[in-house]
């Protein structure tokens, strides 16, 4: 009798043990599906659901992770939805506003030519006037374009062209500026030609918004431009040699909408250098900054040279 209980609690343990050993392979195999299916959810496809099994150890977390999913799902859709109709707004917005302003301005500009016997006083207000109109036009501009870029509407025609002789022209129109506010401007630039699959427009603007900054909150006596080539690159130098910008700031500068404390009462709007940011990088460039405060300032800008 002894010997019979003794085989049955054997043969029950042996049973036990089994099933816990079947019941923890079931459960890893399991697991380990359930991992591939949050791993497409998160990376492929937010509609994907995990099919769940009958009396599987995992059914009801995987009832609660779809349950998850369709709500995560529909705020996902709605943000959309509401991000889709902000940017359309400010597209409208800005395209609206544009127009008016330029009228006022080339109105603004005759009236203060006209005016011979204006008194200094009405003059200085004119000018004032005609001057702020300017900034809220380069305001306006630059909103609508980090508009448009940042609802990824900006169609960029690329084209390969040497990218020195258009550094040369995009410079010429900048000398007249340099000059104005006695800025000491040199540049080296090779007489050959690095060839790269740019947009011509959208280069400039990088170019433009950088001198706007350099111009606008540097407080430079000098700048220096240069163009060097690489076996794969063809990189660009804008160095100045003004207040610079703090160790802590430089992360940010290209960030939307951000301006660096000592630029706060100054001209600008946060948007130029961020602009700069992602027409380079939609051009496959990079774009990076190294400062020492009151002693210079220097923008890098590399594209891939084309062979």
């Amino acid at each position: 009798m002894f010997q019979l209980i003794m085989y049955l609690l054997f043969f029950f343990s042996i049973i036990i043990t089994v099933h816990c050993v079947i019941n923890n392979f079931h459960l890893k195999s399991e697991i380990n599906q359930l991992e591939k299916e949050l791993d497409i959810i998160i990376h492929e496809n937010l509609r994907h659901r995990i099919l769940v099994k009958p009396y599987s150890h995992t059914q009801n977390l995987c009832f609660q992770i779809n349950e998850l999913c369709a709500l995560y799902q529909n705020d996902i859709l709605s943000f959309k939805k509401s991000e889709k109709k902000y940017k359309n707004l400010m597209v409208n917005l800005s395209h609206d506003v544009r127009t008016p302003l330029a009228s006022m301005i080339g109105h603004l500009e005759l009236l203060t030519d006209s005016l011979n016997n204006i008194s200094l006083d009405n003059y200085s207000s004119l000018e004032v006037i005609n001057r702020k109109a300017l900034e809220l036009t380069n305001f306006i501009e630059m909103l609508f374009q980090w508009t448009k870029l940042d609802a990824n509407e900006e169609k960029l025609t690329l084209s390969t062209f040497d990218i020195t002789e258009q550094s040369r022209i995009i410079i010429s129109k900048w000398i007249t500026a340099f000059e104005k506010n006695n800025i000491e401007y040199s540049f080296s630039i090779p007489e050959k030609k690095y060839l790269c699959i740019l947009d011509a427009t959208a280069y400039q603007r990088i170019l433009d918004n950088i001198f706007k900054n350099i111009l606008n909150h540097s407080h430079a006596t000098k700048l220096h431009f240069s163009i060097t080539q690489s076996a794969t690159y063809v990189s660009i130098s804008i160095e100045d040699n003004g207040i610079g910008i703090d160790t802590k700031e430089q992360s940010f500068i290209f960030e939307r909408s951000y301006r660096c404390d000592i630029s706060q009462n100054n001209k600008g709007n946060g948007l130029g250098l961020s602009i700069a940011k992602e027409l380079t990088e939609k051009m496959q460039g990079t774009i990076s900054v190294e400062s020492i405060p009151n002693t210079y300032t220097k923008f890098l800008i590399s594209f891939p040279l084309q062979n």
